[in-house]
């Protein structure tokens, strides 16, 4: 189940949510983000795109669980809908799909509270619109009680900080029980394409490609 939560509600209510927004005076982004105790970068152990994304989806839910969430927060950095690119290139609308189908609405900018059921397939149809471009914004997420704030980049790694000790003590306790594995080099790399190419099967069965 998806949650609508009012943008600024969330921003109150989430302080640990990063931010972006444009200056046109400056002509540049100006970024905001909490103080936070540690940050990582995680994998798994997969071999192709497909079986990642469902994989991640999974693990992220174990996570959850191991950590005692019941739900996650997810918010884009900056004040843009999630439907801004509806209607628009084929290749992430089945994914934006999705999101019409729970309800949110073209104009709607907040952040989503997603329970743990939903999780697996909101995670899947998300990392998809973060490696296409179908969202045009950074989402975070976070815990009820903003232990940790993440994202998901578009070569489908995850990236997490810890909010102070405790919380990182938890969390190096719940990745041990779970596959995700660290990354020494936080410079992520396509993993899944030698030519950086994104390549996903249509319902037809044909390859498509996809440049980030």
């Amino acid at each position: 189940m998806l949650i609508k939560i009012d943008r600024q509600e969330a921003i109150t209510n989430f302080p640990i949510f990063p931010l972006r927004q444009y200056d046109k005076k400056k002509d540049e982004e100006v970024f905001s983000a909490p103080k936070v105790f540690a940050n990582y970068v995680l994998t798994l152990p997969s071999k192709s795109y497909r079986v990642h994304q469902k994989l991640l989806g999974a693990q992220i839910t174990l996570l959850a669980k191991n950590l005692g969430y019941n739900h996650l927060i997810f918010l884009g950095d900056m004040d843009i809908a999630w439907l801004k690119r509806l209607n628009t290139y084929e290749s992430f609308q089945e994914a934006l799909k999705y999101l019409v189908d729970n309800k949110i609405s073209k104009r709607f900018n907040g952040a989503l509270q997603v329970d743990i059921d939903e999780l697996p397939i909101f995670i899947k149809n998300l990392t998809w619109l973060v490696r296409t471009n179908g969202v045009m914004q950074y989402v975070h997420f976070t815990n009820p009680g903003q232990n940790i704030v993440a994202y998901i980049c578009q070569y489908a790694n995850l990236h997490i900080s810890t909010k102070h000790k405790a919380a990182d003590k938890n969390f190096k306790d719940a990745i041990a029980k779970s596959n995700f594995t660290y990354l020494a080099d936080t410079n992520c790399y396509n993993k899944f394409s030698k030519s950086g190419a994104i390549k996903r099967l249509d319902d037809n069965g044909m390859t498509e490609k996809h440049s980030r």
